[in-house]
């Protein structure tokens, strides 16, 4: 690890991770770590990054954050296809008792937000679901009206538990369409390898939406399902109606949870309902696999948001902070 910053009074040290090794244990083991922190997946975004470290002066590890780069700044965040790049804990700052633990928490974040202000001419983070303590944001500058203050940004996901799952006690908690479409479609759900049909579905999709997809954002779908699939935390699901696709969704793993990042439809088929049954049936194979939970990842849009809290997702929140000057 590389030191970055210290202060002679400050009990912690801010580093850079080289060691991708050790930095996927921490993601792996933090209650805040998930699958667009891991090493891997910030490769295949195809932009600058670091990974900070929080240390004691002993070098024990005690928070990180992946950066997104964009020159001297933070990329602005949620960076493209990333709903989440922030501040995680060890499980050794996360394991202390409460009262330990909420005062852990809130000196190694103000300590993080203070020493990336002397890396970094913004701040821009979006927030893990279970990163609770927002007060070191809320607290800067505070008292200070002439100087920048935090932008705190309420924004939500849809989670489904698959503790205990059980099929036909899911089917009843899911909103009575997708039930129904769940029941009458005639699609066929099989795993895929095929990205290039996935691609052109995914452009139809949106061409369908009147929304042009320009080649870069097109180019970063495809690498970051080729790194997910070769490295083994990606998979893409078909569901074929009379021999063709219908509807195909890739999601991506971590060691707690699957996440629903693309879906794509023919637009000619959406009359076979094939989508609700695409992803009832892999939210049921995510659980016979052991993860805890499935992520719809994002529900800040009126429609897309409906349909995915119509698979009975609980309204999970989380938060972006920005900060876009400091003094």
């Amino acid at each position: 690890m590389q030191e970055n910053a210290t202060t002679s009074s400050s009990p912690y040290v801010l580093s850079i991770c080289s060691d991708m090794s050790a930095w996927d244990a921490l993601v792996n083991e933090s209650p805040q770590g998930h699958v667009f922190s891991c090493h891997a997946f910030l490769e295949s975004l195809g932009a600058p990054f670091a990974c900070y470290v929080v240390t004691t002066p002993q070098g024990e590890v005690l928070a990180g954050a992946a950066i997104l780069k964009d020159g001297n700044k933070m990329a602005r965040a949620p960076f493209a296809f990333t709903p989440h790049q922030g501040i995680l804990f060890a499980q050794s700052v996360s394991s202390l008792s409460h009262q330990k633990r909420l005062t852990a928490e809130f000196r190694i974040t103000t300590f993080f937000i203070d020493s990336l202000l002397n890396v970094f001419s913004n701040f821009s983070m979006a927030l893990s679901p279970y990163f609770r303590d927002l007060r070191p944001f809320q607290w800067h500058n505070y008292g200070k009206s002439e100087l920048p203050q935090f932008e705190i940004r309420q924004r939500y996901t849809g989670h489904v538990s698959l503790i205990d799952f059980e099929i036909t006690g899911y089917l009843s908690t899911v909103r009575t369409v997708r039930r129904q479409e769940y029941k009458k479609t005639q699609a066929v759900i099989e795993p895929s390898q095929d990205l290039d049909l996935f691609q052109k579905l995914y452009r139809l999709t949106f061409d369908r939406q009147g929304i042009a997809m320009d080649a870069q954002a097109l180019a970063r779908v495809e690498r970051i399902c080729q790194k997910a699939m070769a490295d083994g935390y990606g998979y893409l699901s078909c569901a074929h109606v009379g021999g063709r696709a219908a509807s195909m969704a890739f999601f991506v793993t971590d060691n707690k949870c699957a996440y629903y990042l693309f879906g794509a439809n023919d637009p000619d088929l959406r009359i076979a309902n094939a989508s609700s049954k695409l992803l009832i049936d892999n939210i049921a194979s995510f659980a016979a696999h052991g993860l805890e939970r499935f992520d719809f990842v994002g529900v800040n849009s009126p429609q897309r948001g409906d349909f995915k809290l119509s698979f009975n997702a609980e309204l999970v929140p989380y938060q972006e902070v920005h900060l876009s000057a400091h003094g």
